[in-house]
């Protein structure tokens, strides 16, 4: 018996304005690095390290990136530097790319180096700017760049780590390309209680993010209730808002009813996490029934847009041959038409009395003849 699809939600744009509220937010983002990136110097980081400064770049690259965020992390007091290491007293920190996607990218480190490129080239403007000419002193460093892809994905992520795979024939020339690997945090990568053991509020977020379908919905629903409470036990209003906002978000996109829609989300401001879900029904087999219907009728769109797609690679086809005899007969129209005019010039010539090397030269000058070809048409005027 084939197995029957989950339904789940792929609108992108829910899943771009979840990827805002959680990243825009310097407490979600302060335990995003401390939870998530791998990286020792980010363990203690605090929401007032984390600036987000993405309005200065992502608006380069399209509505496309949206969903991108640019985080400016302090980390001057988590690594002291001795003055020899920083002569010139440049700012200390950390710029973090984090890129979230719903699916495979396989030109995501083109990305990211455009990204990257960006970054330093405003850094080295600003530094500039405050102290002229200290871009070009040789103790001038730029900031490191921790690039890191947020998938949300139930799919294998597999495209390459790093940068220098995606060049053709890359290991001929080695070193001498741009190498540098991001960081990949899957979302599904985690189970349900190794987010629920960090305790904190992003791990929520992401146990929310994992609701793909209603099965996810019953799996949250057999989370300890005293252990999920007990994350929004301190929480901030304004965070527990946002949490709401995410949880709203999902829950329209699964067609849930306005009203049990609000009254799941009250839950979370009443800090009520462990009856959440609780008296959410969602009819799974309407909801499959639903999805089958979108896909029929995307497979029967995809079918014409085939059939229409091979009408115009056919007519194409015919377009360029036809045009490839036209070009033909034309370059061999404008070819005669040349050697007429020739024609007529050397015989207009040779009635005005003209010597031979001023035809010739006049030849080669005007029609960009060899001085092989000049005299071939020369004689052949003269042998009629």
């Amino acid at each position: 018996m084939a197995e029957e699809k989950q339904f789940v939600i792929s609108n992108p744009k829910i899943s771009d304005s979840s990827s805002k509220l959680i990243f825009g937010d310097k407490i979600l983002s302060s335990q995003f690095f401390r939870d998530y990136a791998d990286m020792e110097i980010l363990r203690n980081i605090q929401p007032e390290d984390v600036e987000d400064v993405s309005e200065r770049y992502v608006p380069l690259y399209s509505t496309e990136r949206e969903s991108d965020t640019v985080k400016k992390v302090d980390i001057s007091r988590y690594l002291p530097m001795k003055d020899k290491e920083n002569q010139l007293n440049l700012p200390l920190y950390i710029i973090s790319l984090i890129e979230h996607k719903t699916k495979v990218e396989y030109n995501v480190g083109m990305q990211i180096l455009r990204y990257m490129i960006y970054i330093w080239e405003d850094y080295e403007k600003e530094m500039d700017k405050q102290h002229p000419g200290i871009s070009s002193r040789k103790e001038f460093r730029y900031p490191p760049i921790l690039p890191i892809v947020y998938y949300e994905g139930d799919r294998k992520w597999t495209a390459p780590l790093n940068f220098s795979d995606r060049i053709l024939c890359g290991e001929l020339l080695g070193k001498y390309l741009p190498h540098f690997e991001y960081q990949l945090v899957r979302l599904h990568d985690y189970s349900n209680a190794d987010l629920l053991e960090k305790g904190d509020e992003i791990s929520l977020a992401m146990l929310i993010n994992k609701i793909q379908s209603p099965e996810d919905i019953s799996a949250f629903v057999r989370l300890p209730g005293e252990q999920v409470c007990e994350i929004l036990k301190d929480t901030p209003q304004y965070l527990l808002d946002t949490i709401a906002k995410l949880l709203r978000a999902l829950l329209y996109s699964m067609n849930l009813p306005e009203d049990e829609t609000e009254s799941v989300v009250s839950r979370i401001k009443e800090r009520k996490m462990a009856r959440l879900f609780e008296n959410v029904k969602i009819d799974i087999q309407q909801e499959r029934k639903n999805i089958a219907e979108v896909k029929k009728e995307y497979d029967d769109t995809k079918k014409k847009y085939d059939d229409t797609k091979k009408k115009y690679d056919d007519t194409r086809k015919k377009y360029d041959d036809t045009r490839k005899k036209y070009d033909d007969i034309k370059k061999k129209c404008n070819a005669v038409e040349k050697e007429f005019e020739i024609y007529k010039q050397i015989n207009r010539m040779i009635r005005n009395h003209c010597p031979e090397s001023e035809i010739k030269n006049y030849l080669m000058e005007q029609y960009s003849l060899t001085d092989e070809q000049a005299v071939q048409e020369y004689e052949k005027v003269m042998r009629e």
